[in-house]
C-alpha cells in the first residue's frame, strides 16, 4: 500500500465518477491534492520485465527492448478521462452558480496534468499536457496562474511550446533508434530509466543525428 501516493486517489475518483458517485469522487480528488507523492511504478514494472526476459535467456539488449516496447500503461486512458470528467464537473458547478467550486476543480485538474506530465515516459508527458490544457481552457485566460506572475494564457503558450518541442525531438530521433547497435540500445534504455525518455532521445539525437 502507498497511502501517500496521489495516483491511488485519482484512480479511485475515476471509479467513483464511473459509478455516478460524484461526492465521493470529489472527496478523493481533494485527498489527492493534499498528497506530495505521485508514482505510477512504470520503471519498477520495466525492470521486473527486463529481469524476466533475461532469466528466459534473452540477451541484455533484447530484454531491454522487449520490456520497453511491450510495456502497457492502462492508467493513461483512465487519467485522461478523469481530467475530462473534472472539466465537466466544473461546468456543472458553474451552471449552478458555484464559481468557487468550479475554479477549484479546474485547478485540481491542472495539477493532475502537471503531476502526470512530469512522468518518465514521453506519452505520459503528452497526456499530462493535454489534461492541463483542457483544464486551463476553461479558465479566464487573463487570470493569474502558478503564483509566479504567470497568467493562464502564459501557461497555455508554454504548454504549446513544450508539445511542439517534444514532438519535434521524437520526430527527429525515432528513425535513429532503428540504426542503433545492441550496445547503443542498452545505453539508450539505461538513460531512459535513469533520466526519462526525453533525455534519452536527446542523447540519441546528439550522438547519431549528425552523421
Amino acid at each position: 500500500m502507498a497511502p501517500d501516493n496521489a495516483l491511488a486517489s485519482y484512480l479511485s475518483a475515476r471509479d467513483y465518477f464511473k459509478a455516478g458517485q460524484t461526492d465521493q469522487a470529489v472527496q478523493e480528488l481533494t485527498a489527492a491534492s493534499s498528497k506530495q507523492q505521485f508514482q505510477d511504478y512504470t520503471l519498477d514494472r520495466r525492470q521486473d520485465d527486463e529481469e524476466a526476459y533475461l532469466a528466459a535467456g534473452y540477451s541484455a539488449g533484447a530484454a531491454k527492448m522487449i520490456a520497453s516496447s511491450q510495456l502497457e500503461l492502462p492508467q493513461l486512458a483512465e487519467l485522461k478521462q478523469l481530467g475530462l470528467q473534472m472539466v465537466d464537473l466544473s461546468s456543472s458547478y458553474r451552471k449552478a452558480g458555484d464559481e468557487t467550486s468550479a475554479q477549484a476543480v479546474l485547478h485540481m485538474a491542472a495539477s493532475l496534468g502537471q503531476n502526470y506530465g512530469a512522468g518518465d515516459c514521453a506519452i505520459s508527458h503528452f497526456v499530462g499536457l493535454a489534461i492541463e490544457r483542457n483544464a486551463l481552457n476553461a479558465l479566464d485566460p487573463g487570470s493569474p496562474y502558478g503564483g509566479n506572475g504567470q497568467t493562464v494564457q502564459d501557461r497555455l503558450t508554454q504548454l504549446a511550446e513544450q508539445k511542439t518541442a517534444v514532438s519535434s525531438l521524437f520526430k527527429q530521433g525515432s528513425p535513429l533508434l532503428e540504426t542503433m547497435s545492441e550496445q547503443d540500445w542498452i545505453s539508450y534504455i539505461d538513460r531512459d530509466k535513469s533520466y526519462g525518455e526525453e533525455a534519452a532521445m536527446q542523447w540519441a539525437v546528439s550522438k547519431f543525428g549528425r552523421k
